[in-house]
């Protein structure tokens, strides 16, 4: 009798709906969400291009990918969303109707499709209770709006027809651009991810979020071999290789609380970022992301040092991790 452990490979991947389709791609390629704006339309471009983008000192092509995978197009609305991506050969912008939610799944859950062809846009089908959802190939999509640049053809079918076009959403565009731009001014030092998005997740019974730009991944704490490094602080659960790199993780809970966390089979280490340097830290589990208009936060520690900030939110209590604030906090560096 065979008792070997059953390895579970999970790895994390954005959900997303276009029109009444879902999809989804590993999470790994993506770089920002951000709220439509206002979009540069300099020239001819080829119809699956809604427009251009200057994004991190660069501009960047924003996709119509319902042209590529032969979806029915209608307008977009103000609710629209931008996923920016980077593939191994380009950084491009996909339009999409909403953000389902980011969660890692067990990949062997993925139902290969009956069919194999080599530039296929379908990777697997992943159904969840009544739910079902297009794994879709995102190198392949890639591939296919580069092929097509060479077709610099416009016609009464461009993607860009299908932006909002009356003078108050353009106004409302064209204010997001502006809040963007000096978002991207302020925030020199990274590449914004979203300026309202926030992945939420469970701290000890509270409900913590952290904004999705300081985010690097997320790793299963059983998944991964945590090696303890002798004579460090109680709240160092020790360091991790991933991708090549060793990163400290530390016990969040402990080192804000004084209370060690119990690991469970669904604790989770975020791997959070800022400037160059990279730390994980412990979850209880990770949850949906949320979407919250910063004009929303009502901050019950405005003058705190702590990196973990109570926010009301519709009468809710949240607790904001500050990654700013984290990685300024001198006891996290033992001399």
């Amino acid at each position: 009798m065979n008792n070997s452990p059953v390895t579970v490979n999970e790895e994390s991947y954005i959900f997303f709906s276009i029109g009444a389709y879902n999809y989804a791609f590993n999470s790994k390629y993506v770089l920002d969400i951000m709220q439509l704006v206002e979009l540069e339309y300099p020239e001819s471009l080829p119809d699956f291009i809604v427009g251009l983008l200057e994004y991190n000192n660069r501009i960047i092509k924003i996709v119509d990918i319902r042209t590529i995978l032969k979806l029915s197009t209608e307008p977009y609305t103000l609710n629209a969303k931008i996923i920016i991506v980077k593939t191994e050969n380009d950084f491009f912008g996909i339009i999409i109707d909403n953000v389902r939610e980011i969660r890692r799944i067990n990949t062997s859950l993925l139902n290969l499709p009956p069919y194999q062809t080599k530039n296929s846009y379908l990777e697997a089908i992943y159904t969840d209770k009544d739910t079902s959802t297009t794994v879709i190939n995102l190198e392949n999509i890639e591939a296919s709006i580069n092929s097509r640049e060479e077709f610099q053809e416009t016609s009464k079918n461009s993607a860009s027809l299908f932006l909002p076009r009356d003078v108050s959403s353009k106004e409302t565009l064209h204010r997001r651009r502006l809040h963007y731009a000096r978002k991207m001014r302020q925030e020199n030092y990274a590449i914004i991810k979203s300026q309202d998005t926030y992945i939420k997740f469970m701290l000890n019974n509270n409900i913590c979020c952290i904004k999705i730009l300081g985010v690097v991944g997320f790793y299963k704490f059983e998944s991964v071999k945590v090696t303890k490094v002798p004579c460090t602080p109680d709240f160092i659960v020790g360091i991790v290789s991933l991708k090549g790199r060793y990163i400290t993780v530390i016990d969040l809970l402990k080192y804000t609380e004084n209370k060690h966390s119990v690991i469970t089979k669904d604790t989770s280490i975020i791997v959070v970022e800022h400037e160059d340097y990279q730390l994980g830290i412990l979850a209880d589990s990770i949850c949906e992301t949320m979407d919250i208009e910063e004009n929303l936060l009502k901050s019950k520690s405005q003058n705190s040092t702590s990196c973990l900030d109570e926010c009301v939110i519709n009468d809710t209590l949240y607790m904001f991790l500050d990654t700013k604030k984290l990685f300024e906090d001198e006891k996290l560096y033992v001399s």
